[in-house]
Formats: C-alpha cells, structure tokens, sequence
C-alpha cells in the first residue's frame, strides 16, 4: 500500500530534531508523500529546506491562526513569492474560536487575504477550524474556494456542516481523532465523505492515537488507515487507494 499524509508539521522541534527517523519511520508505514504545513512566515524557509532535502516532503506555506499578527494583513504579497520557490498549497490558514487571542477579527482578515490569493492563483487550501464553522462559511461566501478546493483538517464537525463545505468544494482530513472511540458524529461524516472527500491525514507531532502521547508521529498513519477501514467496512488497501487519489486530485499528480 502506498499512503499520503496530506497534513503534519515536520518543522516542529519535537520532529525536526530527529527527522532522518521520522522520515525513515514513514517510509517503512508505506508513505510516499508527506505534506508539511508551516503555521508562521518565519517557519516558511524550514519548510523549503525540508523539501529540498527529502523526496518525500512536499510543503505548503501560510499563517496559522492562532499566530497571526498585524503584519500579516500583507501576507499575500509574501505568499506571492513563496509560490514561486515550490509550494503546493496554502496553509495551514484558517479561524478559531476556542482562543481568546488573536482577535477573531484579525484572524478573519488574514484567513481570507490568504484564501483570496489561493483562489486567485488556484492554489489548494489546508484549513484549521475550531468552533467557528459558521463564520468559515461567511467568508467563504466571500472569497470562494480554488477551483482544486482544499481540505479542512481534523474536521470535527457535523454531517450538516460537512455537506455545506463539500458544496463549497473542500474535502475533509481525519488521523488521530479517529481512534477516539464512541463518537457517533465523527463515524457518521466519515461515511458521509468517503470515498470521494476523505484524506488520511496525522497533524504530527499533534493529535496522536488514543492512549498514546504526544509526539504523534507520521508512521502512526497505519493506525488511523485501520481505524477509518474499520468504521467505513471498507479494507484498508481500498481506503489508502482512495485517499492517496484524492490527495493527488487536490495537491497535484506528483503525489
């Protein structure tokens, strides 16, 4: 079986440090492409580097929402000379509301100039949202979506909410979450989305599998692929066939 990690932070210091065994790890579990998203401009360059470095990598670049600042209301321009030096998507962009800082306000601003220059320049999306999917969609109606739509990762929300994004054009990214046993809502809106809308996903060093700790790792992808093959009755060869076409239909055929 070949695999996509469509969404994990290599640059995080608890991966970086020891990233040839972190990469070695995941190609043992059969991953051929992990996509490392960056969370600050300033992480933008470890990203590059981590591309450049290792066949398997590929990264987006963005600003995350609980690091946004007033600088980054011109992070389009910035963005506009980082699409130029290898990145595949934008993010990890996107609003939260289970944080009192930044302010809501400031978020949004900055998710949708990063969603506007995603769409202008038909770039996928990788979206982080938490309590806040109705404001997501309001400044969706906004800016639109890429015409290659995007994902929202570690999607916890509903299967009414799951169909109103999928209207939009985006897909949804699950991992850990999905070892996470007695959630009726999570199993009903995997069922919903695959097998068109679903990625495989680990968000390490975040999200790890039930009963472990953290750091998450990109090999722990083996669970989740199990986990998703078991709530769905689908074998695990059918669901990583699935989500690794999807994440080539998003990302691009080099995946």
């Amino acid at each position: 079986m070949q695999l996509v990690d469509c969404h994990c932070h290599l640059e995080s210091p608890e991966l970086l440090g020891n990233i040839d065994q972190v990469i070695a790890l995941a190609a043992g579990a059969g991953i051929v492409k992990l996509i490392t998203s960056s969370v600050t401009v300033e992480q933008w360059s470890v990203s590059r580097s981590l591309r450049e470095r290792f066949e398997q990598v590929e990264y987006s670049a963005g600003v995350h929402p609980w690091y946004v600042t007033g600088k980054d209301l011109q992070v389009a321009e910035l963005l506009q000379a980082e699409s130029k030096r290898g990145m595949i998507a934008v993010g990890e962009i996107g609003l939260d509301r289970k944080i009192e800082t930044p302010h809501f306000d400031l978020q949004k601003s900055v998710f949708e100039k990063q969603m506007q220059f995603a769409v202008d320049c038909n770039l996928p999306v990788i979206i982080h949202c938490r309590g806040a999917f109705n404001e997501l969609v309001e400044c969706l109606n906004r800016t639109g979506v890429p015409r290659r739509g995007g994902i929202v990762h570690a999607f916890s929300g509903s299967v009414e909410i799951a169909e109103t994004l999928l209207r939009r054009g985006l897909s949804f990214s699950m991992g850990g979450t999905l070892t996470y046993r007695n959630s009726r809502k999570r199993s009903d809106v995997l069922k919903r989305i695959y097998p068109e809308h679903f990625l495989l996903e680990t968000d390490s060093p975040d999200i790890p599998p039930a009963g472990t700790e953290k750091p998450n790792m990109p090999h722990n992808i083996l669970l989740f692929l199990a986990a998703a093959s078991e709530i769905l009755g689908v074998s695990e060869e059918r669901v990583a066939a699935s989500t690794s076409e999807n994440a080539s239909r998003i990302f691009g055929p080099g995946l």
